[in-house]
Order: C-alpha cells, then structure tokens, then sequence
C-alpha cells in the first residue's frame, strides 16, 4: 500500500482511538456535574483503565460473596503486589475471546497503521465476533463512505444479536457500566458520526439518541453532538427540550451554550436568543468565528481540549457549524451582532 493511501486511514485510527473515546476514558464513571471530562495524559495507554476492570471482573468470575466487605477483601488480595494483568492473562490463557479483545485494545493504542492491521487480522482470526477488532477492520480498509456505514451497521447488528433481545432489556440504562458492552458502544458511537458524515442527519441522531438510552450516563459524550443535529433538521421541539434536560451546563459547555442560541432564533424568541448570545460568549468566545463564518471548522478536531479555550470551539465548531448550514439565516443574524 502506498504512502499517500496509509496516511488517510492513519489519521481515522488516530480518531478512532482517541476522540471518538475522549468522553469515556476514565473507567466508567459516570458523567458528573461540572465540565465535560477531558482525556487522560497522552502518554499514558489509552484503555489502561477499561482493561484492569476488565481484569478484575475476569478474576472474580465465578466467585460468590455475601457481603461488599468479601468483595472488597478479595479485590484487596487480587491487586496486592500488583501483576494484576499477568494473573488475569494467566486465569484466560486459554480462552480465545479474552485474547482477541487484548489485541484489539492493541491495536486501538497504536498510531502505526501496520501494526494495527496486523493485531486486528489476529484478534479475528482467534474470535470473529470480536466487535472493536471487526470496527477497527471497517475504519481501516480504504472503501466508499456508503459501504463503511453498511459495513459498521453489520458489525453492530452483529453484537446486538450476540447479546440477545433479553440483555437489552435487563441492562439497557447501564450499558457501560458492563464492561462487555463497551466495545458495541463505541461501534455504535462510529456508525453515528459515519453517517451525519453521509449527511444522513436523521438516522445519526436516531442512532446518538439511542446511545443516550442505553447509557443516560453518557461517557460517551453524545449530548454535546445531539442538540446540533436537532437544529440542522430543524426539530426545534426536540432540540429545546434536550437542551431544557441539560441547561445548567450551559454555564460551562460551549457546545450547549451555542447550541441554545440557535434553538432560540429558530423558535422565534430572538430576545431570548440574545440573551443566550451573552451568555454563550462568556463560555467560549471563540465558537463564534467558526459559526459567523470567518473560520472554518478543522478537518479533524483537537485530540484534546481546555474548556473556554479555541480548542475547545474546535472540538464543537463541525456539528454546530453544520446545524448553522442548514439555518442559513441565522448567520446573517449572528453576523449583525458582532
């Protein structure tokens, strides 16, 4: 394969490892109060927490307790002296599912496209239902965008019928508090943002709004992109009562703070829209010159983000700047109060 064709496909893993995961990856904490939490040090392995969890389920597999303190007792016996990943490894030596996600959490925290394809190539060949190893296979292939999105529907069709309609229904709520469910999540997270790539906005925010249902939680911050594809097919009802389920951040979200303006404007409580207008400024000012216009949004967005900061109207300016698109007039409004 030549340069110039590996190049593409390195930038998408780059993405795919990192900011289509930045909202998801401190352990499954649910999302607290306060600002939108921020990646973990770049030097540090991106799915590091995700995979001692996942350890840890793996040795207390099969165990019983009656108490939180036998829990708490035997966790405190597994990670004493550390070498919790060699124990775990050891207990699933011989189970070909446990190996393959290990290889695809490889390969999500490589930047070099060989070694990806290669450790993706493997975790297939020990389980071909491994579903970040299938995703990854999908982002890596040079293909149309159209036959990218079919393929990222089959490999998340796949894991929904792996897991059975009964899972959904026990567990639907808490999804990424079960560390298995990850993996569908974030599959489910790329074949959102695949298709409003396609410009197919409805279906994109069917598949966030679902994301959402599964996980109220939203590690994945899905919340930040939802509002502007509301306003992009302008569902204002939708989009106003979204944002009244999330109004104390617009404080301190540049995404929702803009997002409100525009869902103003479009309602027709221009008055009310320059109130938001104030507001949004003093949360990020910076957003504005991507929504006016006079900057475009970058191709990729920044792998991290300070909230205030450009990186931040950056981070926000491509969903938002799409929903600006479809409201043509709106920027005409915003530009007449610069």
């Amino acid at each position: 394969m030549s340069r110039s064709r590996q190049d593409p496909h390195k930038a998408r893993l780059r993405r795919d490892r990192i900011r289509r995961e930045k909202h998801a990856a401190d352990g499954g904490r649910a999302a607290e109060a306060g600002p939108p939490p921020l990646p973990a040090a770049p030097n540090l392995p991106r799915f590091a927490s995700e995979r001692s969890l996942r350890e840890l389920h793996a040795l207390l597999e099969g165990q019983e307790f009656t108490s939180a303190k036998e829990v708490n007792a035997r966790l405190a016996e597994l990670t004493r002296g550390g070498g919790l990943s060699e124990k775990a490894a050891a207990w699933k030596r011989d189970d070909p599912k446990w190996r393959a996600q290990e290889l695809a959490y490889d390969a999500l925290e490589t930047n070099d496209f060989e070694d990806a394809l290669r450790l993706v190539n493997d975790a297939l060949k020990l389980d071909p239902d491994c579903t970040d190893a299938q995703r990854l296979m999908v982002s890596l292939l040079p293909m149309s965008l159209e036959n990218r999105i079919h393929l990222m529907k089959e490999v998340v069709e796949k894991a929904e019928r792996n897991f059975g309609e009964e899972f959904f229904r026990e567990n639907a709520g808490h999804f990424w508090g079960i560390v298995e469910t990850r993996p569908y999540m974030r599959a489910k997270l790329h074949l959102a943002e695949l298709l409003v790539e396609a410009g197919r906005l409805e279906e994109g925010a069917a598949v966030y709004a679902r994301i959402l249902e599964l996980c109220p939680g939203d590690n994945l911050g899905v919340r930040y992109q939802l509002p502007a594809l509301y306003l992009a097919l302008r569902q204002t009802e939708r989009a106003s009562e979204f944002l009244s389920r999330s109004s104390d951040e617009e404080e301190y979200s540049a995404a929702l703070a803009w997002a409100r303006i525009l869902e103003r404007w479009q309602a027709g409580k221009l008055d009310e829209a320059e109130v938001a207008l104030k507001t949004a400024r003093k949360v990020n000012p910076f957003l504005e010159d991507y929504l006016c216009g006079a900057k475009k949004p970058p191709e990729q967005p920044p792998e991290y983000f300070t909230p205030g900061d450009e990186s931040e109207a950056q981070a926000y300016a491509g969903p938002l700047s799409l929903a600006v698109q479809h409201n043509p007039g709106f920027r005409e409004w915003l530009q007449q109060r610069k």
